[in-house]
């Protein structure tokens, strides 16, 4: 009984760690947001939301678990780059963001597949395409 618990165990343990590599692997790349909805209503093209994302923000994840938000004002000229730290948490369901500006925040994450990701906080849902 006690090896079959110890097999059960260890088959967790590769399979969690096979997860988060896939989803670290996905993560990885340079990100725009293309939808926002924020308690329930589509705001992606709505002012002041529409001038802080599409083409006017990126976020690249690196496997090494960094990040880089960058916002492209349209109007202004100077581009504004945030450095951080990403880690998964809850068992992998949560995408956790820390830097000094924003300190640490947390996202629900959906569907990590390929070039898309749907990432949800607090009545707000980014969706994300891979550049």
């Amino acid at each position: 009984m006690k090896k079959i618990t110890l097999i059960v165990a260890v088959l967790i343990l590769v399979a969690s760690c096979n997860q988060k590599k896939s989803l670290t692997d996905n993560l990885a790349g340079k990100w725009n947001v293309y939808k926002l909805i924020k308690d329930n209503i589509d705001k992606t093209n709505i002012a002041p939301y529409s001038d802080s994302i599409n083409d006017n923000y990126t976020i690249e994840f690196t496997a090494g678990g960094t990040f880089t938000e960058t916002y492209y004002p349209p109007v202004v000229t100077d581009t504004t780059q945030i450095p951080g730290n990403w880690v998964f948490e809850n068992n992998n369901e949560t995408l956790t963001l820390t830097d000094t500006i924003y300190k640490k925040r947390s996202y629900t994450i959906f569907n990590l597949e390929g070039n898309h990701v749907e990432l949800r906080r607090g009545g707000q849902n980014r969706y994300l395409r891979k550049q």
